[in-house]
This record gives C-alpha cells, sequence and structure tokens, in this order.
C-alpha cells in the first residue's frame, strides 16, 4: 500500500475524537458563561430602570408639595404629601379680630369650588383637619369657582370663602397654596404603589387608609424601601432620603437618592 492510500489509524481518529471534545466542551463553556454574564446585566440594567423611574417621578412630585405636608408612617415604608395644586398672592389677610369670607387674590390658575388655601403651613396636621367652627385658623375653603381676571395685566379677583375666616399667621411673601387631595407611596411586599385621590379625612397612614383611593404599581421586585425626612431648619430647607433595594435573579441594586424641599412659606 503507497503512502497516498494511508487513512487514519485508530489512534489517531480516537485522539481527534478527543481534542475535538475537549475544544467544544471549552466553546461551551465560553458560551454558557458569557450568556450568564449577559443575563445577569439585562436583570441588573432592568433594576436599574427600574429604581431610576421610581426616584425621578418621586422626585418631581415631592418637589411640587405643600412646605410642611410631608409625612412618614413608623415603619418608614410609607410616605405621603399633598401636592401644591395652585398657588396666589393675596392683598389683604383678614387677621384678628377682623374676619371676612371673601379674599383678594391673584391666583396663578383658575379657583375651584371646595379648593383649600393655607397661609404659612406650619404642620401636616394643619392641612388634613377641617377649619374650624370660628374660622380661626389658616385653612380656608373657596366656596364658589373663581375665574381669572381677563384684564392685561391680570388683575385680583374676589374669591369667596365657605365662612368667616380670620388667619392665625402672615406669609412673608404673602403667598398662600391651594390643594386638594394627598399623595402616597407604599411598599406592600415586594411591590411599590402610588396612592391618589384619598380624602384629607384618611384615618391612618398606611394602605388601609388609601383604600377610597386609586392604587398604581410602580415598581416590583424590593428587597427593601426606606424613607426617612430631615426636617428643615432656619438655614436650610428640608430634605426627604429614598432609600431601594431591588433584587431579582440573584442581583442586587441599592439606590440612594435625596430630595431637596423647598419650604418658603
Amino acid at each position: 500500500m503507497t503512502a497516498m492510500n494511508r487513512g487514519f489509524t485508530l489512534i489517531e481518529m480516537i485522539i481527534s475524537i478527543t481534542l475535538l471534545a475537549i475544544v467544544s466542551l471549552s466553546i461551551g463553556s465560553i458560551i454558557q458563561y458569557s450568556m450568564a454574564i449577559y443575563v445577569d446585566t439585562v436583570d441588573r440594567e432592568e433594576l436599574i430602570l427600574q429604581g431610576r423611574f421610581v426616584t425621578e417621578r418621586m422626585n418631581k412630585e415631592i418637589r411640587d408639595t405643600v412646605p410642611n405636608s410631608i409625612q412618614v408612617n413608623a415603619e418608614k415604608n410609607c410616605i405621603e404629601w399633598i401636592p401644591v395644586i395652585n398657588t396666589a398672592v393675596y392683598e389683604n389677610l383678614p387677621m384678628g379680630p377682623v374676619r371676612s369670607d371673601i379674599l383678594r387674590l391673584l391666583p396663578e390658575k383658575p379657583l375651584n369650588l371646595n379648593d383649600r388655601m393655607v397661609v404659612m403651613p406650619s404642620a401636616a396636621a394643619v392641612l388634613f383637619a377641617e377649619p374650624s367652627a370660628d374660622g380661626i385658623g389658616r385653612v380656608a375653603i373657596v366656596s364658589d369657582r373663581s375665574p381669572l381676571s381677563t384684564e392685561v395685566p391680570p388683575t385680583m379677583i374676589n374669591v369667596p370663602l365657605t365662612q368667616l375666616t380670620t388667619f392665625e399667621a402672615n406669609s412673608p411673601a404673602r403667598r398662600l397654596y391651594i390643594y386638594q387631595t394627598p399623595l402616597a407611596y407604599c411598599l406592600e411586599g415586594s411591590k411599590l404603589y402610588r396612592y391618589s385621590g384619598y380624602p384629607l379625612s384618611r384615618h391612618e397612614l398606611s394602605p388601609n387608609g388609601f383604600s377610597d383611593g386609586k392604587r398604581h404599581l410602580m415598581a416590583e421586585n424590593i428587597k427593601h424601601a426606606s424613607f426617612e425626612i430631615d426636617q428643615p431648619s432656619l438655614v436650610r430647607n428640608g430634605l426627604v432620603k429614598l432609600q431601594f433595594v431591588f433584587n431579582d435573579n440573584n442581583e442586587e441594586v441599592r439606590l440612594n437618592h435625596d430630595v431637596l424641599i423647598f419650604n418658603t412659606p
């Protein structure tokens, strides 16, 4: 038999098959490892996107809140505040012993029936409570719709109130805030929900207390969430600290976000 007609020997075939198996296993391991890295990266990116969406949404809403209206429950997994829906500058504020059921205002938007107005809000309890029967306090309720002035530039308008009112405090900037209903975020299990449209008369700061409102899922796969408030002082504004830990498929992402609150009365 000539050298040209010679085939592979059995040993050569075994060696070739062994080498091919080793190479295949190595390539398979590399592909499997690369796929695992890809899956982990995708999971992490999804958790980061969820966290960014929630923190940016909460940051925007918290910054548009009535001063001193933010509250956190004892477990620090529910946070609530009252959004500003309108603002106005007043001409003169009735203060004791003067009483009036009309305010002269220059509002940013038209006022509606049952809009609540507050001057120098000092605590959340003031905003949630009904105006006192004697009309003394910091909150008043609009008794009828009040459209904006049609003059250019706009002028102040008369806004009717539900009762004769005398205010306890005067704003240095003659500013008042207008609001209607609260807003809250709560962690339930591993999911974060947003609550809106529930009444100021809610009985507790918890999902049970928000049952009369609307509930929307904002994020899931949350291992831990915590909300804290650093109250304002004479030298700085208030600060809300948001802390989230997202976990999915053994991937964990921690997010800490601070929201500055402008508490200008």
